[in-house]
């Protein structure tokens, strides 16, 4: 899919309508499109990223990698990671906790970040989507996204305090 420069849309953001093999097929042809290596390490990150739904650090990635390719490196992943975000291939989440998460998601949307577990949902706003940037934004440079970040307390973790306070 091209974009009105021309340039081939991004198609990683169909989580809900692609298997996680379609999403790391699309992912190598991007990869091949923009000449990045499309190697085996690579590709077991991707997908390890692709098939979380919790937005991973890298440490976890790492760790679950590690039973297929023992001899990754944290060091690795690390720069795998940075390597994909560089190309607009993934997200980073900032978290709470100082641990930078990952994200596959592409599509536009938003984030809720639960302040006690450390749990990170997605959700569309559509609404804010539309809003105008504040033109004293527009004045400190380009702005290239929006994002919405959440912080809060989980439905999970509401009920866990309310079962302790009884």
């Amino acid at each position: 899919m091209m974009n009105r420069d021309g340039v081939r849309k991004n198609t990683l953001n169909k989580r809900s309508t692609c298997s996680v093999e379609e999403r790391v097929k699309q992912f190598s042809d991007i990869c091949r499109e923009r000449n990045l290596k499309v190697t085996h390490q690579r590709l077991e990150i991707y997908r390890t990223l692709a098939c979380s739904g919790n937005h991973p650090s890298a440490e976890d990635i790492h760790s679950s990698i590690r039973e297929k390719l023992p001899t990754v490196s944290l060091d690795t992943v690390y720069r795998t990671l940075a390597l994909f975000e560089e190309h607009g291939l993934i997200t980073r989440v900032h978290q709470l906790d100082d641990k930078n998460r990952f994200d596959p998601n592409l599509e536009e949307h938003h984030h809720f970040i639960c302040i006690r577990c450390k749990k990170i949902f997605d959700f569309h706003w559509p609404d804010f989507d539309l809003l105008s940037v504040p033109v004293q934004a527009e004045q400190w440079g380009r702005i290239n996204s929006k994002k919405v970040e959440l912080n809060g307390i989980c439905m999970e973790c509401m009920k866990q305090q309310k079962k302790s306070a009884n």
